[in-house]
């Protein structure tokens, strides 16, 4: 019930918000299903907020971060250190340090973008005891 509820604040909230990106909803997945996948979903999220950053717009890094804030499931200690890294994107965007936030969020998009262009075989060959690199 939780759940539900948290992906229906989170669905209206980013339908309310006015952004080039597509909405995002609980686990990062698109609302309007234009997106092939929630990896490259959460790419766009940080793309929305690092641009935001990038424009010294609190407002809108404000909401950009509290989107990726919102789309963590709070279980797994991952998940804490992603929200303890959006909340210190947080303060330095309160304290006007949008350039340190948007380095701090640019870092964890390249991240996540390197993993949706990990190959399968890779992981396959990884599994099987194989050299990766």
């Amino acid at each position: 019930m939780a759940q539900r509820f948290r992906a229906l604040r989170m669905t209206l909230a980013l339908r309310t918000m006015p952004a080039s990106t597509p909405a995002f909803s609980h686990s990062v997945i698109d609302v309007d299903h234009q997106a092939p996948d929630p990896l490259t979903c959460l790419v766009r999220a940080y793309d929305r907020a690092i641009r935001a950053c990038e424009a010294f717009n609190h407002h809108d890094s404000r909401e950009a971060i509290s989107v990726l804030r919102c789309a963590l499931e709070l279980d797994s200690p991952a998940s804490k250190s992603f929200d303890a890294l959006y909340a210190w994107c947080d303060e330095s965007v309160d304290c006007g340090d949008f350039v340190g936030a948007a380095q701090c969020l640019r870092a964890l998009r390249d991240a996540w973008r390197r993993a949706t262009q990990a190959k399968p075989l890779t992981f396959a060959r990884f599994r099987a005891g194989q050299r990766v690199c």
